[in-house]
């Protein structure tokens, strides 16, 4: 059956915000161990139980900070173009 949690999102590249996510709980057969476990995710069926491979940070941003663009900035000068 599914479920919800809300979950507190935090991130440079958003402002900071809740959002409700919907897991399952999945029974299944560990590949490494070959044991029956049960384990919750919102994300497909994992293959693994916690104890072989455990849930990981999220990956950094794969282009390099030279390689983005760059971003908008505002000068502030004394004097007007116009002259």
């Amino acid at each position: 059956m599914p479920s919800s949690k809300i979950i507190d999102v935090k991130e440079y590249v958003v402002r900071a915000h809740q959002r409700t996510i919907h897991t399952r709980v999945f029974n299944f057969v560990c590949q490494q161990c070959q044991q029956p476990t049960q384990r919750e995710t919102f994300g497909p069926r994992p293959l693994y139980c916690e104890q072989c491979r455990r849930p990981q940070a999220p990956k950094k941003s794969a282009v390099p900070l030279k390689k983005r663009k760059p971003r908008a900035m505002t000068y502030k000068s004394g004097k007007d173009i116009a002259g």
